[in-house]
């Protein structure tokens, strides 16, 4: 049994997985580049003596040790910090993610999740076996609905919808790392965080767009997609993955020997897996709204030639006109009298949903200014909704 508190190691550098266990009652844990640190991290961002884990026998706290490029808590700069669970420390190419829930473990009982993710009657006997040896993930899998400390710090950001996740019998079924107006963390840090979770292990989609909120480089491109296949590769088995998405671009990318070398072992390693290597980043010349649903008394116009596709060739405005109308404009056209909800933009990132109104949903859930990805679903708040694609 793993007892609290304790500290999980991430290596960005192939997303492996560490448990460091923190000493019972009063002590100090130091961290740093060379011994005589009690946790050596190997980077150039890190000092001989980074920083320090220390407890009086109560709350474990976070501090400074004059650290040449300070010490990073949740994106913040901290000299000293009480510590929470789920809170994370960047340091260079690792994470330490401090933990302070007992976990316990049960090969048998997880095999059995592995082999029929959708039986909820096994989840059932898995949380049942949980509860009776204390370990409150057992109550998150019986819960009505996602209990935060098993995202372990990661709540927020969901919350901000920077992480979008769909949820069975407890367990994350899909993930979309999105691109939002937020550069604190990349996808591909929070990427090695979220395969870290226990209830991510089953997970049959999974989208990671790459992009960032001012469209990188072909060689940043190439650089994260590896490291994501990387982390696939060496870090946590998700034994269930069907679907796998890093997003689109809109320039061909220079062919990559190394990354088709990785997609290989990606293949070997996961058999279920349907995604073809072309459709892993695949060319996005244009994109489109395709109308999915306009209510009854709604009166709902676009100047598109198809009457269910708008084309987002140069973007569009969503708004109302009067009551019961919405209307679909081209940017630069007239639009006194419109009443904004929403609009697509194709430009860096392309492209991209910016609400207006309130109520406006992505996905089912409030919509935030966000590149969109194909499949996505907006709806505005009278229920017209659409679905976002692209095509070479």
């Amino acid at each position: 049994m793993l007892t609290s508190p304790r500290l999980k190691r991430i290596d960005l550098d192939g997303f492996r997985v560490e448990e460091v266990a923190l000493p019972d009652g009063a002590g100090t844990v130091t961290v740093g580049r060379l011994a005589p640190a009690d946790l050596l991290i190997t980077s150039a961002a890190v000092s001989r003596l980074h920083c320090r884990f220390a407890s009086d026998g109560g709350r474990w706290r976070l501090e400074d040790v004059a650290s040449a490029g300070g010490t990073w808590l949740n994106g913040r700069r901290v000299t000293s910090q009480v510590l929470s669970h789920g809170d994370a420390v960047w340091l260079g190419e690792t994470i330490l993610v401090f933990l302070d829930r007992p976990e316990v473990k049960n090969a048998d009982l997880e095999a059995a999740i592995a082999e029929r993710p959708d039986d909820s009657a096994r989840v059932r006997v898995w949380a049942d076996w949980l509860l009776d040896h204390g370990d409150p993930f057992g109550e998150h899998l019986l819960a009505p609905a996602p209990s935060d400390f098993v995202l372990e710090g990661l709540a927020p950001l969901v919350k901000d919808g920077r992480l979008e996740l769909d949820w069975q019998h407890g367990l994350i079924r899909v993930a979309r790392l999105r691109c939002i107006n937020d550069a604190t963390y990349s996808n591909v840090e929070l990427l090695a965080r979220l395969l870290s979770l226990r209830a991510a292990r089953w997970m049959s989609e999974l989208v990671v767009d790459l992009s960032t909120w001012v469209m990188p480089s072909a060689t940043r491109l190439q650089l994260d997609a590896a490291a994501v296949l990387r982390g696939l590769v060496s870090g946590p088995a998700l034994p269930a993955l069907r679907r796998l998405s890093l997003g689109y671009v809109v320039e061909q990318l220079p062919h990559s020997p190394f990354i088709d070398a990785l997609w290989g072992r990606l293949e070997r390693r996961y058999p279920l897996l349907e995604t073809a290597r072309e459709a892993l980043l695949p060319l996005a010349r244009h994109a489109w709204l395709e109308v999915e649903a306009v209510p009854d008394g709604i009166d709902f116009h676009h100047a598109g030639p198809s009457e269910d596709r708008i084309p987002l060739d140069a973007g569009v405005w969503v708004g109302s006109s009067a009551q019961g109308s919405l209307r679909a404009v081209p940017p630069g056209v007239h639009r006194q009298g419109l009443a904004e909800s929403f609009l697509v933009r194709q430009e860096a990132p392309v492209w991209c949903l910016l609400p207006i109104e309130n109520g406006v949903t992505l996905n089912g859930r409030p919509a935030v200014a966000t590149r969109l990805l194909p499949g996505d679903r907006v709806e505005d708040p009278r229920g017209v909704r659409f679905r976002f694609e692209v095509g070479r």
